[in-house]
């Protein structure tokens, strides 16, 4: 009898405890996935997390007394009290495998708790886990559960045709919202409506084989699949548009997995105008139930990424297209907790009408790696000839892949185009960026004799292989990398060629008698800087050499000095010498300023068709990206003209850049450059960006402020604000006159801005502002680095060429004096 009644307690226990262990609970949302729950224990002394670790072999994690579980009902919060198998407070490196398990310990949980969140103060948002189900998973799982997810065609593509989620749906290319849900037998029947108010009827029927069949209003029914199956290209019609036009786009998609408790609100997309140096961010609207969308315009198709949280999420776009992606947030975090940027992201989806572009490129883009560790040591090590020769096996394995993925996958038009194009700029890049850091290595590894090997022209051979002439090369998500190393690649010493024309500089003609040798014979006391400046003429005298444009600006206000005090002497030269070259320009000011200006702008042009030329000759035709460029300089050599000067050089400019649409940006910049009305300031457009920043100011207004854009983490925003401190005492309180400073909570933590303001900005009108409206203000301005700075005018217009830390003190003085 005793031994029936224990076996019934043992029962009982048994029973009990089984029915407070939950395995592998499930949760809502979490915001990282090194930390896994895989059971619960609860029992009258504690509750028992037992934990799986999945992290970077060898990393550390730590948790301790800033972890806690916290009651999602009441809000209620227990924090760790022990663990099993762990150290607490302390750095725990993971083993080879990169797993770690062990128990952690809270204290006992009231009954009537039904779901917690697994929380951390101090180890910030990867170790954050929302809505842990107490309660034992449902046997049974609901039909609408069993037709949720993605469903893709059963053709020989396998695209993604349908997304079926708890808030809303996507199919052909659109969202749509849940107006009827009901269930008819072993089917779903599904009433949905988009944003435009049109109506679709769906009916789901799950298979025992994992299919779904699914037919959407009078349609014949189709059978779809969660598995997206072999990455073949759809054979579609090509467009027959051209590469370059300009047109908007928008990307829009869903996040599974998503809510705002992660701690992001919106995202980013970086536009970017490669043609034209232009870039500026987007803010990409993300709606609480993960639904996102951003518009915005291009010029060319694009290869992009949208940014969320600092993860970047790739995607292909052309002009005028509307592309759809689904985002598993899980999928993010794995890649995340990897802490390799060459981890492959899954379980991404594309819907659209190049959507199969964007699948194809994802998959390459994971084929054609080359890590940077590996990359670093052999600059060290090898000379450009063995660099060469070493890795011609990979980069031909990378293009044999592209021709056999191209053959494999029946790619055609575009996409063959752009999957080909991928392994030949990857390559192209690599071998640019080996020997344009060189120099600089040289100099850090003075005895490093391999460093001192120079490539020469054969080397560049490679480039005779790269699709310099397709237009599609802009697409690529490396261009943006391959083209600025290009520009900038001194071809002319490979070349056996030393006397290039470098950016900035000038030819110049010292005059055969030196005005300053002639003002000191004449009494004239020169400063050591005069003298100095006497005695280069001097040795130089009629000798054309090559000088900085910027040392001839910086001299000319000597010049401009020296005349107004001795007109006469400067007379006397001239009528004596006769002569209006070099140095003897600036007797006569206005004719000073033409001369400066055209040698800028045959400096300028020159520059550009030789290095052109260079380039021609190494691939042995004239390439597409020798006019692209050429556009590219516009931007910084236009800022250097005035508005005639500026046409001037246009117009020889068009000897480089035929391309119409390129010719066409070329004008845009020039307009933009110089607008007709040549207003000094503009008003800020209407909507939730002027409205987060004029919310900031409003407690300043009736004064122009100087406003830094800046963070904790970057140098040259503390080396800005350090270097006005004097300037910032003298103006302090200024009537007409206020320095703001603006970062976000991401980007300078709570704890480093607190001290870093007390030191260097106390007093000072400091704004930390959410990052989701920092993103806001970062299109709203048009900047990506920083620090960046604005001036805003009292009547709330912003000036459109903003002084910056460098020159702010003289233009205060301009505008305001010395206030002490």
């Amino acid at each position: 009898m005793r031994k029936l009644i224990f076996l019934l307690l043992l029962c009982i226990t048994c029973m009990l405890q089984a029915q407070n262990v939950i395995d592998n609970p499930k949760f809502k949302f979490r915001s990282g996935s090194i930390y896994n729950i895989t059971r619960i224990e609860r029992t009258p002394d504690a509750t028992r997390l037992h934990i799986h670790v999945i992290f970077r072999p060898h990393w550390w994690v730590m948790l301790g007394k800033s972890t806690y579980l916290e009651d999602a009902n009441t809000g209620e919060k227990y924090y760790l009290t022990g663990s099993e198998g762990f150290e607490l407070d302390k750095e725990v490196y993971t083993p080879d495998s990169g797993t770690l398990d062990f128990v952690l310990l809270f204290p006992p949980l009231p009954e009537t708790t039904k779901k917690i969140h697994f929380l951390d103060d101090d180890e910030g948002d990867e170790s954050h886990t929302f809505y842990i189900s107490l309660e034992k998973k449902d046997a049974k799982a609901s039909l609408f559960d069993k037709v949720s997810g993605n469903w893709m065609g059963m053709d020989d593509y396998y695209e993604w045709a349908f997304g079926i989620y708890d808030s809303l749906a996507v199919m052909d290319n659109r969202f749509y919202q849940y107006e009827a849900i009901r269930q008819k037998g072993k089917s779903m029947l599904l009433t949905l409506k988009d944003d435009r108010g049109d109506k679709v009827e769906l009916e789901l029927t799950p298979q025992k084989n994992g299919l779904c069949r699914i037919k959407k209003d009078k349609e014949p029914a189709r059978f779809y699949s969660r598995d997206a199956g072999s990455m073949k290209a759809m054979q579609v019609e090509e467009d027959e548009r051209p590469v370059f036009r300009r047109d908007s786009v928008c990307l829009q998609g869903y996040i599974a997995g998503y809510d705002q408790k992660l701690g992001f609100t919106n995202g980013l997309i970086y536009v970017s105008n490669d043609l034209t140096r232009e870039d500026y961010p987007m803010v990409v609207t993300l709606q609480p139930n993960g639904r996102f969308e951003c518009k915005f315009e291009v010029n060319y198709p694009m290869v992009s990424s949208v940014v969320f949280n600092n993860n970047w999420l790739p995607f292909y776009i052309e002009p005028g297209q509307t592309v759809t992606m689904y985002v598993d947030w899980e999928a993010v975090m794995a890649r995340s907790r990897a802490r390799d940027y060459y981890y492959p992201l899954h379980n991404v989806h594309y819907m659209g009408t190049t959507a199969y572009i964007g699948r194809a490129l994802k998959y390459v883009d994971d084929l054609f790696v080359f890590r940077y560790e590996d990359f670093s040591k052999m600059q060290k090590e090898l000379t450009p000839a063995q660099f060469a020769e070493r890795c011609e096996p990979m980069f031909r394995r990378w293009s044999e892949q592209a021709d056999s993925l191209v053959a494999v996958n029946g790619y055609v038009g575009k996409a063959a185009r752009l999957v080909r194009n991928t392994a030949r700029i990857s390559q192209g890049y690599q071998m640019l960026d080996f020997v344009m850091d060189r120099a600089y290595l040289a100099r850090e590894n003075k005895d490093n004799e391999v460093l001192k090997v120079k490539e020469d022209s054969t080397y560049y051979h490679f480039l005779r292989q790269m699709p310099l002439n397709d237009s599609l090369i802009v697409a690529d998500r490396h261009f943006s990398t391959f083209i600025n190393r290009l520009e900038y690649m001194d071809f002319a010493r490979a070349m056996g060629d030393t006397t290039t024309v470098e950016m900035g500089k000038i030819t110049y003609k010292y005059p055969e008698k030196s005005v300053l040798t002639y003002l000191k014979k004449n009494g004239v006391v020169l400063t050591p800087e005069q003298e100095k400046m006497r005695k280069d003429s001097e040795e130089r005298a009629g000798k054309t050499v090559t000088r900085e444009i910027s040392e001839l600006i910086a001299e000319t206000k000597i010049w401009e000095e020296l005349r107004e005090k001795y007109k006469d002497l400067f007379e006397a030269y001239r009528k004596e010498n006769e002569v209006m070259d070099g140095v003897s320009v600036s007797i006569d000011e206005n004719q000073k300023a033409e001369d400066e200006k055209r040698m800028k702008i045959n400096d300028f042009f020159k520059y550009q068709k030789e290095k052109s030329g260079r380039l021609d000759t190494i691939v042995g035709y004239i390439p597409l990206v020798s006019q692209i460029i050429a556009l590219r300089s516009l931007p910084f050599d236009l800022k250097q003209l005035d508005r005639e000067g500026a046409r001037s050089l246009l117009e020889k400019e068009k000897q480089l850049i035929g391309h119409p649409f390129m010719f066409a940006e070329a004008e845009r910049l020039y307009a933009k450059a110089f607008p007709q009305q040549n207003d000094s300031t503009y008003t800020l457009p209407e909507g939730p960006a002027t409205d987060i920043f004029r919310n900031i100011i409003k407690a300043h207004a009736g004064k122009a402020l100087f406003v830094d854009f800046w963070a904790t983490f970057c140098g040259p925003c503390r080396g800005g604000i350090e270097h006005t401190a004097g300037l910032r005492q003298q103006y302090k309180d200024h009537p007409e006159f206020q320095f703001i400073y603006i970062t976000s909570d991401r980007e300078s933590p709570e704890k480093t801005y607190n001290e870093y303001v007390e030191k260097n900005l106390k007093g000072e009108a400091c704004y930390r502002i959410p990052q989701a409206d920092y993103n806001y203000l970062r299109q709203l301005f048009r900047f990506n680095g920083i620090p960046h700075y604005e001036w805003i005018e009292k009547d709330g217009t912003v000036l459109r060429n903003s002084p910056g830390t460098y020159n702010l003190e003289k233009y205060l003085k301009q505008r305001f004096g010395s206030k002490k």
